[in-house]
């Protein structure tokens, strides 16, 4: 938008209230968006975020208040849960995404036929030439033109199932990214877009970023993905005690307004307390309201009293009861691999798992990394190689799946099957007290499971996991469910943990805060091992060099040769050039690289001995990258080495 020029509201709520029951979400609502704008919707869970979003698109109407929506304006809605037909096929829901889209392109070319036959001086010439130009003008906002690599590009960069699959028989994750492309083809004005990066992989994310970049129309993003909203939102909206607070720009910025304001609040309210203490003073010194100035002051008191402190969130706390301290044996991954008939996943992946590492375990959506943890708890067996595990490792696996919960089953009965206390190694817990830290209080434990909200039943249920406690913690995409308050104190959690963590997760920023080590899975059949948090393992991926595979090796010569053993003439040239004699510089080279080879091997076995040093990953974290570093510019140069060798010696024979 260019300076000077408001943006035109596209859709609004004013003074919105909602309440479910004798529970109101929202309490004066007001949200405008307009033209071009990116808003962050944030809050804690069961703040109304979800519930805004369905006012908004319509879904639900507000007990009080209005949503306005400009004329003529289309809005699309990802939702919590996936509307689309489950008998559709994913090439269907594609195809119903951008209906519309097809039927101006068809109109178009109809009204440019009809303009064809139609002679210039008659009176519905200049109509059929209004309505070209504006559907021409639709199709063009709209991108239009190009529905078939659109729909190529989503289906590439979501990694889509299937176009064939019926929706009925998806995973939750696969139907997700279906919906997830179904509201981006259709290219709306307004998106609602309510946790679109849930299921996605981080390439996924990314890819989801750069187009939301280049979208013409205006978008509203609920994510505890803090990465996306800083690169994405232009405005961070918190929803807060039923009310709308809009800072701009990104979630980094947010946080310094946030903490500003709350500065300004505990100053106001100290300023209050204060202020009270010297009006008390005067008061029971005997005061009494017999003059004007007198009595104002008595009621100025008693409205500084009424007024009471700023609204303050309850603040909870994830406990992990530790059974016995985790020995110095953890885990030991000695050449293992796994996979399916010809497919591997992963092969002569070796790795040690040490006190007090927090293992990042990242990559595309199907490229093993469930498959991994199983194998490194020792539930799977893997296909070739061996697992240690310590006698005195205990797992606390805290998967991504939210159990049955039935509705009339109490809280009690829910969490430790009616027991009050529970016994975690030599620890007693008394669960009521133990659930205290979860932010349910004590006599809510005989509340029937159904009256707890959505984000009331996740917390629930991960109280529930972490009461078993452990001293290793295997976390499988644990901040699926998460608001960004709950992800800040999972993190401080981690980092504060006395054991060591396995980590599952698609979160940048949570595994960048968390982590000191990174295994890259789904590039190839070698599991990436990069010491270091998520930046770092960024800074691996571009350093790397490109691999390529066998696979793709052989399509290539197939493409190339067709299998065809007679010789080309461009082959011939090349073997011709090849004869040629090497010079002396050439000579002196080939001579050399055996004893550089030597030499190169030498050091890289020294270092593969200092990294195989039980206190290798507890040095200095610098000292480990650089010793890392080195080893792989070894490698490279080693095998560049031989590959030189081989050319010169073929010339020279």
């Amino acid at each position: 938008m260019r300076e000077g020029i408001v943006a035109r509201p596209l859709l609004s709520a004013e003074s919105v209230r909602k309440a479910y029951g004798a529970q109101e979400v929202l309490g004066g609502v007001s949200l405008t968006i307009h033209e071009g704008d990116r808003v962050g919707l944030i809050g804690r869970n069961g703040s109304g975020k979800s519930t805004l979003l369905r006012l908004l698109y319509g879904d639900e109407t507000p007990d009080a208040g209005k949503i306005v929506r400009a004329r003529g304006i289309r809005v699309g809605f990802l939702r919590q849960q996936c509307p689309l037909n489950p008998e559709w096929t994913v090439q269907q829901a594609l195809e119903a995404a951008v209906a519309d889209l097809r039927s101006l392109e068809e109109e178009y070319r109809d009204t440019l036929a009809s303009l064809a036959e139609t002679p210039g001086e008659c009176w519905a010439y200049q109509e059929l030439q209004q309505r070209a130009h504006e559907l021409e003008s639709q199709l063009s906002a709209r991108d239009g033109w190009r529905v078939e690599p659109l729909l190529k590009t989503f289906s590439t960069a979501l990694r889509l199932p299937a176009p064939e699959r019926k929706l009925g028989e998806l995973s939750g994750g696969e139907l997700r990214r279906v919906d997830l492309a179904v509201q981006l083809a259709g290219r709306p004005d307004v998106l609602l877009l309510d946790e679109p990066t849930n299921h996605i992989d981080t390439e996924s994310s990314a890819w989801i970023e750069s187009w939301l970049e280049s979208y013409s129309g205006a978008c509203v993003l609920v994510t505890h993905d803090r990465y996306f909203l800083d690169r994405v939102a232009s405005r961070i909206v918190e929803l807060e005690f039923g009310r709308t607070y809009s800072f701009p720009g990104g979630y980094s910025r947010f946080l310094e307004y946030k903490s500003a304001v709350e500065d300004t609040q505990i100053r106001s309210e100290a300023n209050r307390l204060a202020l009270i203490r010297r009006e008390l003073a005067w008061y029971r010194r005997g005061a009494k309201a017999r003059t004007t100035k007198q009595k104002a002051r008595i009621q100025r008191l008693e409205s500084l009293v009424e007024e009471g402190p700023p609204p303050a969130h309850k603040e909870y706390a994830f406990a992990i009861p530790e059974p016995e301290r985790l020995g110095k044996d953890v885990i030991e991954a000695r050449g293992v691999g796994h996979g399916w008939g010809d497919q591997w996943l992963f092969r002569h992946f070796s790795f040690r798992v040490e006190n007090g590492m927090r293992v990042g375990i990242v990559g595309p959506n199907g490229s093993g990394k469930t498959t991994l943890l199983r194998i490194l708890m020792g539930t799977e067996v893997p296909r070739e190689g061996e697992v240690l595990i310590g006698s005195s490792v205990r797992f606390l696996y805290v998967d991504q799946q939210l159990e049955e919960v039935d509705p009339a089953q109490p809280i009690l009965d829910f969490v430790s099957g009616g027991a009050k206390f529970f016994d975690v190694g030599a620890r007693r817990l008394h669960v009521p007290s133990y659930l205290e830290q979860f932010l349910f209080e004590r006599r809510s434990v005989d509340m029937p499971m159904g009256n707890l909200s959505g984000g009331e039943c996740a917390r629930i249920c991960l109280a529930k996991k972490l009461m078993r406690g452990g001293n290793l913690l295997v976390l499988d995409e644990p901040t699926n469910d998460l608001d960004l308050y709950a992800l800040r104190l999972l993190e401080e959690t981690l980092l504060s943990f006395e054991g060591a963590a396995l980590v599952v997760s698609h979160d940048r920023y949570f595994l960048n805060r968390v982590c000191t080590h990174i295994l890259s899975l789904g590039d190839s059949e070698t599991i990436g091992i990069v010491t270091g948090n998520y930046d770092d393992y960024l800074l691996w991926r571009e350093r790397r060099p490109s691999v390529v595979s066998v696979k793709d090796a052989s399509s290539e010569t197939a493409l190339s040769g067709r299998g065809v053993t007679r010789d080309s003439d461009e082959k011939k040239e090349s073997r011709e050039i090849g004869r040629k004699k090497l010079t002396w510089a050439e000579q002196r080279e080939l001579e050399q690289i055996p004893e550089l080879i030597e030499q190169r091997e030498r050091e890289l076995a020294d270092l593969e001995g200092i990294i195989g040093q039980e206190n290798f990953y507890t040095r200095d974290y610098r000292e480990v990258q650089e010793t890392l570093a080195r080893m792989d510019q070894l490698r490279e140069s080693i095998a560049h080495l031989y590959e030189r060798w081989t050319e010169l010696e073929a010339r020279r024979g």
